[in-house]
């Protein structure tokens, strides 16, 4: 079978490598001149590194170096990906600075037109154009006459660098962890460093209580708390005061509402290393609980423009640089929109955020962000290949998108809509790779099964049975 994936992220990357191993021809586009997604050198930003230690971030069958640090730069991990390629030998298979401008369903399977002028016909499609791909940079009222007086607006991933930050006055939007890592890498170079976020998160410690943050959150142990935070609340009571206490947030006015346990509720995010030490130096300034209300640019009375944001609470700040760490935008601008694979509130509804009910020859690839995304992500090229091959026991239409349904409402309720579409499957890590593999009849050993309620779970934990998948379809 012909393949076509859009997308050479870290999903992408997983798929065009499972479905080349079963034996399909598979071609993977891709908009940046080069692979990686997030981690493609064209979206690198100051700071950047992984936020999952080098061994929960890692393909199953493909491990980082041990020499590397626990956090990987950005470098480091594209390089990572790059030998995973070269490792097993699909480079072929990626045309790279080659995007998708239209995917059309035809009787035969895809009719794609590329930004090049080209048309590719596949029989299959795989849509694994990130979730974290597309950046959404509010429309700022008076955003032209901030530009006029030099003001520059930038996501992270927008090609962001020192020099825009150099002896500029710089205001960054948000609050996660773009927002702190480029707030934390940009003072070091800039006059002045202004972080607004509109709501203050709980941000994880990476050791907390003499425990790894991920000796907490991906075991199994732990997702069942994160799962059910009123029933262990005295836990979540406990994890918030030492939190408080460690980051000294208290005295630094940046407790943040809500219980320790919302911290799973959407994408969780760990405190930036010395983020808050800045803080307390003031060397970085957080305005708690503002929002930009309009951009400006002022006239000083020597006529020179200058760039200023405008808050709404009324505080005027100057600003050279707006680092807008805003989120990202979930779509998929290559589809029509008649193809039913959102609900009225943008919502994705794929079975196993992975098969659409009603759009034939079209699957999804990392629509399952987690706290193990690539693991997730390679769980879900193999079932993928499964679905293409005719192996998986499917419940029917009306019953998957019973399930489908139900999982939405429960996300929803759970992240007060902050699930990014659906596509985010928090705290359910595990639980979401568990039902995949049960579809797969590649369950874990009991054994590994047992000794993931107390550690962390790794990636090479399921090295093993999805490669005994994989072997079972070729």
């Amino acid at each position: 079978m012909q393949i076509a994936v859009i997308g050479a992220g870290i999903a992408g990357l997983a798929a065009t490598k499972v479905l080349t191993a079963v034996g399909h021809g598979v071609t993977a586009f891709d908009t940046e001149p080069d692979l990686g997604g997030v981690w493609s050198p064209t979206r690198h930003y100051p700071g950047l590194t992984t936020q999952n230690t080098r061994m929960t971030y890692e393909y199953s069958d493909h491990p980082a170096p041990a020499s590397w640090p626990d956090y990987p730069s950005a470098q480091q991990w594209h390089s990572y990906l790059r030998g995973y390629v070269d490792r097993f030998g699909f480079g072929a298979s990626l045309r790279l600075g080659t995007g998708v401008s239209r995917a059309e369903p035809t009787p035969e399977g895809w009719d794609l037109h590329l930004d090049s002028g080209e048309r590719f016909q596949a029989e299959h499609l795989v849509v694994a154009n990130g979730v974290f791909s597309q950046p959404l940079v509010p429309d700022w009222r008076g955003r032209a006459g901030h530009a006029e007086a030099g003001g520059v607006v930038k996501a992270p991933s927008q090609q962001l660098t020192l020099d825009d930050a150099r002896d500029k006055y710089v205001v960054v939007v948000g609050y996660g962890k773009s927002a702190c890592d480029t707030a934390m890498a940009l003072s070091a170079v800039a006059a002045s460093v202004i972080v607004v976020p509109r709501r203050l998160l709980w941000k994880g410690s990476k050791v907390l209580l003499g425990k790894h943050f991920e000796d907490v959150a991906i075991t199994r142990l732990g997702e069942r708390l994160f799962a059910n935070p009123r029933r262990f609340g005295p836990v979540f009571r406990v994890l918030s005061r030492a939190t408080v206490k460690q980051q000294g947030l208290a005295a630094l006015g940046l407790v943040p509402p809500g219980r320790f346990d919302d911290i799973i509720a959407g994408t969780a995010s760990l405190a930036t290393d010395g983020f808050f030490d800045m803080v307390r130096a003031g060397e970085i300034a957080v305005r708690r609980d503002c929002s930009i209300a309009e951009l400006r640019g002022a006239r000083a009375d020597s006529g020179t423009g200058i760039p200023e944001a405008v808050l709404d609470d009324g505080t005027v700040l100057r600003a050279d640089l707006i680092v807008a760490a805003t989120g990202f935008e979930q779509s998929v601008p290559f589809l029509d929109p008649s193809l039913t694979v959102q609900n009225a509130d943008g919502e994705f509804e794929l079975f196993r955020n992975t098969l659409p009910i009603s759009v034939p020859n079209l699957t999804f690839a990392g629509y399952n962000a987690s706290l193990t995304s690539s693991l997730s992500a390679e769980v879900g090229a193999v079932w993928i290949a499964a679905h293409l091959a005719g192996a998986l026991n499917l419940p029917s239409p009306s019953a998957r998108q019973a399930t489908i349904s139900r999982d939405l409402a429960a996300r929803k309720a759970r992240t007060r809509g902050k699930h990014a579409s659906g596509t985010v499957v928090l705290p359910y890590s595990l639980g979401t790779i568990d039902a995949m593999l049960s579809d797969l009849h590649a369950v874990l050993p009991l054994r590994t099964r047992t000794a993931q309620w107390t550690r962390r779970s790794y990636s090479t934990d399921f090295r093993d049975p999805l490669a005994a998948a994989v072997r079972a379809l070729t």
